[in-house]
């Protein structure tokens, strides 16, 4: 990983392969001081796509029960990553294709670089967020 700075906050991040995306970008917010922040763009090819996504609209109780995990091996292309850093954690939504489908969902941890990974991440000045569980547990951006 090798990551850039400009003057006015924006945080470029490379990836190279063998790079763990998240934890890479988790790495990079730590480096940077990015608390509250945007990933306002994302390209990669990951060797592995580790996603989940819900797939109900009753929203039960246990989050286990509403999530589907998806492990995926194989080539992916990512064309895109975005979402929210709050109080340092990036909270990431991924969409990519592997030459025959497309798939998208909460990017988790293991997605290995395969080739490249380009990521634009934004501080927010003068706001500080946290992630909190709400109505039906789930996790919701807050004051802190």
């Amino acid at each position: 990983m090798k990551t850039f700075e400009s003057d006015d906050g924006h945080v470029i991040v490379r990836l190279d392969r063998g790079d763990r995306a998240l934890e890479s970008l988790t790495d990079a917010c730590e480096d940077h001081d990015v608390d509250t922040g945007v990933v306002v763009s994302g390209i990669a090819t990951f060797s592995n796509l580790n996603i989940h996504y819900v797939d109900r609209t009753d929203l039960p109780e246990e989050q286990a029960d509403r999530n589907v995990d998806v492990q995926l091996d194989g080539a992916w292309e990512v064309t895109n990553v975005g979402g929210v850093v709050a109080d340092g954690e990036p909270h990431l939504h991924v969409t990519a294709f592997d030459g025959e489908r497309m798939v998208g969902g909460h990017l988790e941890e293991g997605c290995e670089v395969n080739v490249l990974g380009e990521f634009t991440i934004r501080k927010v000045e003068g706001l500080s967020l946290h992630r909190r569980p709400g109505e039906h547990d789930v996790s919701q951006l807050q004051h802190r």
